[in-house]
């Protein structure tokens, strides 16, 4: 009896045994087959908008996948039998979820990219110096878009004082295409501010651009003169406008 059920316990093990050595059942085939599909579709999708996005941050991350996905682009099923396919699988499958986690990231960024160079686009910058005429030792100078009614940081920087009669270099101007008016307004170190009127900037399209900034304390009137040269090319443009009292606007952007 002991003998007989010893031959039935070898015949099992070895029954096991000729089912694992079996290649993979059809079925196991096309589940591994459409795991590796959605796989690289998930790498493909992602590498594209990758492409498309200027932050490289998730380079590493991308190379790491890639060898991961080696592995599996060209799996040869005769290696396989059904359970180790279903290892693979869960493998392929977490894989496909990374990829696509980074695709859902990289399609926030390139929202977000492609927000910014829009508005960029409505931009330019005007490289210029400024040139203190006002009489007054300015502790801040700000570009007030009026069209757009937004204002620029402080154009002198933190903790600068321009002198009356000094110039001060290297000042870039981030004007709108569309704005056509736009004043200055600059507090000097009584923490008093003006309004100069300047409506013209709007179609200024020369750098290195000299703006003269003026008040006579007389007439209670503030200007700005501009003076650029490119390729030999000139202007020169003066408004003035009476500035008994600062503007409640024009004071609040200077004390923030």
């Amino acid at each position: 009896m002991k003998k007989k059920f010893g031959i039935i316990a070898t015949i099992l093990i070895m029954s096991s045994a000729l089912l694992s050595a079996c290649g993979p059942t059809d079925e196991k085939i096309m589940e591994l087959e459409t795991a590796v599909g959605l796989m690289m579709e998930a790498k493909e999708s992602a590498e594209e908008t990758y492409l498309d996005i200027t932050d490289s941050s998730m380079e590493e991350k991308l190379q790491e996948l890639d060898e991961k996905t080696k592995e599996y682009e060209n799996i040869d099923h005769k290696k396989y039998n059904d359970t180790k396919i279903d290892e693979a699988i869960a493998e392929i499958n977490e894989i496909t979820a990374e990829y696509q986690s980074l695709q859902s990231g990289f399609e926030d960024v390139l929202a977000k990219e492609t927000e910014e160079k829009k508005e960029a686009e409505k931009h330019r910058d005007v490289q210029c110096y400024l040139v203190n005429k006002t009489g007054m030792n300015l502790v801040s100078v700000v570009l007030h878009d009026k069209t757009t009614d937004t204002y620029s940081d402080n154009l002198l920087g933190d903790n600068v004082t321009l002198n009356s009669g000094y110039t001060l270099m290297g000042v870039v101007l981030d004007l709108t295409k569309a704005s056509t008016e736009y004043e200055f307004v600059v507090t000097n170190d009584n923490n008093t501010d003006f309004s100069l009127p300047c409506d013209d900037l709007g179609s200024l399209k020369i750098n290195e651009t000299s703006i003269t900034l003026r008040y006579d304390s007389e007439t209670k009137t503030g200007s700005v003169s501009l003076f650029g040269s490119d390729s030999g090319d000139t202007t020169s443009e003066d408004t003035e406008t009476e500035n008994e009292a600062p503007s409640e606007a024009s004071s609040a952007s200077s004390e923030g």
